[in-house]
Formats: structure tokens, C-alpha cells, sequence
């Protein structure tokens, strides 16, 4: 074999390399398109998380639970004592969420900020006003719903469904009285999704 011959051939079985390549996709028994265009028309239902059970105390020894909030929609606010940044998130919440619906978790379990009475306390004082909600501290059930940073704010429908989760700082009340307004009008069916 001639070093012409050599080369023609190289460009024959390259050619022919490129060519199955692009239309490797493209070859396909009917069956399997129709499938995919069936696919499309149903779109897979989206799985909603239920809130796990929970019990705490709260910084004025009110005990909660799961189990008494499914009466209806909350937020489940989750932050820290030391995060100063998120006070201005949970003023806004404070604004919007009607009282007995919201409930403020600390995610940190470092004992030097355990004492939720100090921080409600600190809260207040430095909003210049009183927040007539329950701080509770909870670092497990923080990790059982996915906090991973904060504040994070999981909107609870009266199904125990996670509607919307809201993670960073978030100051603007008429966006969060949107979420909360379709949280309280949301449903979720198993079969149907989110309606």
C-alpha cells in the first residue's frame, strides 16, 4: 500500500466515521419517537415534601409541634442568633405572616447561642419592637429540611406540604404576601401535583 493509497483510505474511514456519528441520533424505530412524543404531552408530576415530625420549646416554654400547626398554612423561618444580616428578613416576615403562623427555628446547635430567650430578646431590641413569635432552637429538624444556609424560609401548606422555600435575605413584603397567599390556595394531590 502506497503512502497515496494509505492516505485515501484514512479519508474514506474518517469520512465514514463522522458520518455515524451524526446520525447515530437520528436512526430510530417509530416506537421509540412515539414514546417520546407521549412523554412530552405528560409532563412527570412533581413530588412535593412533607415536613418532617417536630417538637420544640419556645424561648417563653410554649411547647409546639407538627402536629398542631396542620391546621392551616405556616412559614417555618429558619436562622441563627449570631446572623445579624437576617433580622431584617425576619421583620419583614413578622410583617406579613399572620400571628400563630410562624414559627422561628435556630439551625445552630454551638451551645454559646442556645439560649432562645436571649436571643428573642435581642431580636426585639434591636427591631425597636416586639415580635410575638416563638423562637425555638432545632438544629436537627434544620437539617431534616436541607438548611444549608440562612435564613431560609420554608412556606408550609395546610397539607404539611413544602410549597416554596425561600433561602438569603428577602425584604420585600408585598413578594412574600404573594407566596404566602398561594401557599394558603395551594393543594397538592399525588396523582395531579401542585394545584
Amino acid at each position: 500500500m502506497t503512502g497515496r493509497d494509505l492516505m485515501e483510505f484514512s479519508n474514506r474511514f474518517t469520512l465514514g466515521l463522522v458520518l455515524c456519528l451524526l446520525l447515530s441520533g437520528c436512526i430510530s424505530s417509530e416506537p421509540v419517537l412515539e414514546q417520546r412524543e407521549n412523554a412530552m404531552d405528560e409532563p412527570p408530576i412533581a413530588e412535593a415534601q412533607g415536613v418532617p415530625e417536630w417538637t420544640a420549646t419556645a424561648h417563653n416554654s410554649t411547647q409546639f409541634n407538627r402536629t398542631m400547626m396542620s391546621q392551616g398554612a405556616y412559614i417555618a423561618y429558619f436562622s441563627a442568633p449570631w446572623c445579624s444580616h437576617c433580622e431584617a428578613t425576619l421583620d419583614a416576615y413578622d410583617h406579613v405572616i399572620p400571628n400563630g403562623q410562624m414559627m422561628i427555628f435556630s439551625q445552630d446547635d454551638d451551645p454559646e447561642f442556645s439560649n432562645m430567650s436571649a436571643w428573642h430578646e435581642t431580636t426585639e431590641s434591636n427591631l425597636n419592637r416586639s415580635i410575638e413569635r416563638p423562637f425555638m432552637l432545632m438544629p436537627e429538624f434544620a437539617t431534616e429540611m436541607g438548611v444549608m444556609s440562612i435564613p431560609h424560609v420554608a412556606f408550609v401548606n395546610e397539607q404539611g406540604y413544602i410549597f416554596q422555600t425561600e433561602i438569603g435575605k428577602r425584604t420585600n413584603q408585598t413578594m412574600i404576601g404573594e407566596i404566602w397567599n398561594a401557599t394558603l390556595n395551594s393543594s397538592y394531590n399525588t396523582t395531579t401535583g401542585w394545584s
